[in-house]
């Protein structure tokens, strides 16, 4: 894996998972809760570090395939570009108890992945943590694409709560007609008020940009209705996709940022 990224003014490169060198899941094995981690859209990128970055993730591939060269795969470079500074670092190795390429490893698909995030996420409530190989195809219920809360909930007006759990600057940027916003960090906070507007009857139906930060908050009222404590809350699900599906599956004159 050639991996780059970048965020605001600064940039980083590595080579994962080569030359016996250390995968990503040996570097970082527990994934940091949605909400912590930002993305260029949210948080903004100055347009020619990722061009860098992306230039010299190039190379690194030709030095791959062509064998020439020292490629990242025991070193991460970091990029300032206010101060226009490289910095090389060394890499820890690979990890014996890593999940994805240690000897006892339990994560072989993508499906996998989701679920060891999720029992790894600080929010992971107790009955999730219980469920080591939990598969997301054994909880279809809990997700439904925007073409079907389109056609099978809007069109057929059914009653419902629409949450959408982004921040309240990116929900005034845009929003789904009626919709209703709780931040994700204020949801566990709020969930009285949640099982108001469900009223014992109607379900709520999570949303965010990508449909990531709507899965933790699908948990989070998920792990409250099984606590017995929330009873008039009446059911919850994801919408897989978020806002982007939305405006690709649905509307196409959504207003995206």
């Amino acid at each position: 894996l050639v991996s780059g990224s970048s965020i605001g003014t600064e940039g980083q490169l590595t080579v994962h998972n080569y030359l016996g060198g250390a995968c990503y899941r040996c570097l970082y094995p527990k994934a940091s809760p949605s909400e912590a981690c930002k993305s260029c859209s949210d948080n903004g990128v100055l347009g020619p570090v990722p061009g860098l970055i992306g230039v010299l993730q190039s190379i690194e591939v030709i030095k791959i395939l062509t064998g020439i060269g020292a490629t990242m795969y025991d070193r991460m470079l970091m990029y300032d570009a206010l101060q226009c500074t490289f910095l090389s670092i060394k890499k820890r190795g690979r990890s014996e108890s890593c999940t994805v390429c240690g000897p006892d490893a339990v994560i072989k698909s993508m499906d996998d992945s989701l679920a060891k995030c999720l029992a790894d996420s600080m929010y992971a409530p107790a009955s999730v943590m219980r469920f080591s190989s939990f598969k997301c195809s054994e909880i279809p219920l809990l997700s439904i694409s925007c073409g079907d809360y389109f056609r099978k909930v809007v069109q057929k007006s059914q009653q419902h709560i629409l949450l959408d759990v982004r921040i309240e600057r990116q929900f005034q940027i845009s929003s789904i007609k009626a919709s209703i916003n709780i931040p994700l960090e204020r949801l566990r906070d709020v969930l009285p008020e949640v099982e108001h507007f469900s009223d014992g009857k109607k379900t709520i139906f999570c949303i965010c940009r990508r449909g990531i930060a709507s899965l933790e908050a699908t948990r989070i009222i998920s792990d409250a209705i099984a606590s017995g404590f929330y009873p008039n809350i009446h059911s919850v699900k994801n919408i897989h996709g978020g806002l982007v599906a939305w405006a690709a599956e649905v509307d196409s004159n959504f207003p995206l940022y």
